[in-house]
């Protein structure tokens, strides 16, 4: 049953007869609001993965890959704005649009506000848009229609669809994700401007499940939209693989992967259609641990690493299952799922989540520790919190128990509802505290990624499937040799002793299981060290050294006429010149790895019998494409 939100009025249906020239797409204006803790909201890695890692931590950029769907999947051309300033967005729209399109959060309702009120002022005839969670907020927040002083529609479910059926195109044509823009991250001693190495897919939107706090449960209606079939899932991975030999995972948004195990396992045949990818590649996925589970006992743990994922987002949320009454969470034992994936050399983002009712002085130490306990390689610690247009937003808001927050408050660590056995600032500084706890207890996600995929490396070098032990290890090999190359100096800068003597420990295995570092690695690694020193200095003489990480204005063209059937669809351009000093940091990189490239050859070539090609052509080459950085 199509969603009334999608319905397609009398005005709507002759404008798609009208068929509009040209459609812009835009995030909302920069800068964002930075989060609580001096953040950045774009910084996925910086902000949440590996926060509070100190100078290890990886600070990433990422893109607004939604508007990149709908611009490859309408015939129309499109633009696409990321990152605009107030002056870039307003000069852009007096370019004239019959259509314009805003995809953004909660937390940028006070921007896409002010844009919605200029182009309504200014451009009556434009049609105004806005979708993802922002639109979902809208609606909750404006009701009976009281969101449309701002927009004309509201895009409610599967954004593809929306866009086709509101311009009379065929909606039953394939959807394509061509090559979106890459993300990635990378301590910034080592470089202030890392290159893409992940790639973005959407696999399917929306679940059926019934977590109360899940935004994309209610804007999708308790459904899954598959976006690709596993065929074609596997084939725009090797895109990236084809064209971008930087790339080591692909970011693959999904709400729960193995709440679908009959989709999961008929990735396995084209994915090992592909060896070379299984070389230079992995991928992200998620799943919660029943799902997990009953996918284990169908298929076996193998068939995990058979399909080629990399990473597992695991929404753990609290080591008391019985008290959640999530359906998802109450047969499976965490600690089974991460030692076991831990142990393949699948790497884990675990998930927990403070402030719920049940939480209070007598239980909040014991379920935090219970997570850290379970050693993610990577982790997300957030409070509980009411996104407008949830079912908890609806029963907080019952109960008299929403907090009047600004909408830059409305977020993953907001402090929206009034909880009942904690303060608000405890809620924060718990969060704070178990990121805290995990580094001083496992050390830095860069120590733990290390020890996670030298197990991966064996269980492949064990196993009888050739795709594994033929071709995921030598994926193992080479990551190993490149996270290998920050041990000198996780070592001298650990947080304490249990920390520096998890790094001896783990590069005596990597001697164990792989071999003698190569002259190569030991040199790269030297001039790593000698970069952190830096680094951790300026940390000690200046904390606020340290700043949120800002994003560049990028413009994204879809011409269609010329492109639509390339790899890469659309032109990138960067109107505004970068400033003065990162111009100045940006030469004096690129001179740093020119000067590191020579020595290195050098080195290479005095030492010839003590190199591993495996690892030393993959340092290298990364090195001579100023693309050494760390992925996931």
């Amino acid at each position: 049953m199509n969603n009334p939100m999608n319905e397609i009025s009398d005005v709507q249906s002759r404008s798609a007869l009208q068929r509009p020239k040209k459609i812009l797409f835009t995030s909302s204006l920069y800068p964002y609001p930075t989060l609580p803790n001096d953040t950045s909201l774009t910084d996925a890695t910086g902000a949440r993965f590996t926060r509070a890692d100190g100078i290890f931590c990886l600070i990433s950029h990422s893109h607004h890959f939604a508007n990149h769907v709908l611009a490859q999947n309408i015939s129309i051309p499109s633009v696409i704005l990321e990152y605009p300033r107030w002056n870039d967005f307003t000069t852009e729209v007096k370019k004239g649009y019959d259509i314009i399109g805003i995809s953004a959060l909660p937390v940028h309702m006070e921007s896409v506000l002010k844009m919605c009120t200029y182009i309504r002022e200014n451009f009556p005839g434009t049609k105004i848009l806005i979708g993802c969670y922002a639109g979902l907020a809208l609606q909750a927040v404006y009701p009976d229609g009281g969101w449309k002083k701002y927009v004309d529609e509201i895009c409610h479910g599967e954004g593809v669809e929306f866009m086709r059926r509101m311009l009379g195109e065929d909606t039953n044509r394939p959807i394509q994700q061509k090559l979106m823009p890459k993300g990635g991250g990378s301590p910034t001693f080592i470089s202030k401007f890392p290159k893409g190495a992940i790639g973005f897919l959407v696999s399917g939107l929306g679940c059926p499940g019934s977590c109360d706090f899940c935004s994309s449960t209610s804007l999708f209606d308790h459904r899954r939209i598959e976006m690709l079939s596993p065929k074609d899932l596997v084939e725009h991975m090797y895109l990236y693989k084809k064209n971008f030999p930087d790339v080591t995972n692909v970011f693959v948004i999904e709400e729960d992967h193995f709440r679908w195990p009959d989709y999961l396992i008929k990735i396995k045949e084209p994915w090992e259609s592909h060896p070379d990818m299984i070389e230079s590649i992995d991928w992200f996925s998620f799943g919660s641990l029943d799902f997990i589970g009953a996918f284990v006992d169908k298929y076996g743990w193998d068939a995990i690493a058979e399909i080629g994922i990399g990473v597992m987002f695991i929404g753990v949320e609290s080591k008391f299952a019985d008290l959640l009454h999530y359906k998802k969470r109450s047969k499976t034992d965490p600690r089974e799922v991460f030692s076991h994936l831990h142990n393949m050399g699948i790497r884990t983002v675990g998930s927990w989540i403070c402030g719920w009712d049940f939480h209070n002085h007598t239980n909040i130490e014991e379920d935090l520790n219970y997570f850290v306990s379970l050693n993610p390689t990577y982790q997300q610690l957030t409070r509980l919190s009411p996104f407008p247009g949830t079912a908890l937003w609806y029963q907080l808001k019952e109960e008299g128990r929403l907090k009047n927050v600004p909408w830059d408050d409305v977020h993953f660590w907001s402090g929206t509802q009034k909880n009942l056995g904690l303060e608000e600032h405890e809620t924060l500084n718990y969060v704070e505290h178990g990121y805290d706890l995990l580094y001083r207890t496992w050390g830095p996600s860069m120590l733990r990624r290390l020890e996670v995929e030298l197990n991966g490396y064996s269980y492949c070098m064990k196993s009888s499937n050739p795709m594994l032990h033929d071709h995921k290890s030598l994926f193992f090999r080479k990551q190993c040799g490149m996270v290998w190359t920050l041990l000198d100096a996780m070592e001298r800068f650990a947080p304490n002793g249990i920390v520096r003597r998890r790094v001896k420990q783990t590069a005596k295995r990597y001697i164990e299981v792989i071999g003698e570092p190569t002259p190569i690695m030991e040199y790269l690694s030297k001039n790593i060290l000698r970069l952190a020193s830096d680094e951790y200095l300026k940390q000690l003489t200046n904390p606020s050294f340290y700043r949120p990480k800002t994003e560049p204005f990028k413009k994204y063209i879809y011409h269609k006429s010329s492109n639509g059937e390339q790899d890469i669809p659309y032109t990138t351009e960067w109107p505004t010149p970068p400033s003065f000093k990162v111009r100045k940091d940006m030469i004096s990189e690129n001179l740093r790895y020119f000067a590191l490239e020579q020595m290195m050859r050098l080195k290479r070539s005095a030492s010839k019998s003590k190199s591993e090609p495996v690892i030393d052509d993959y340092l290298m080459g990364m090195v001579s494409r100023r693309a050494f950085g760390f992925g996931l």
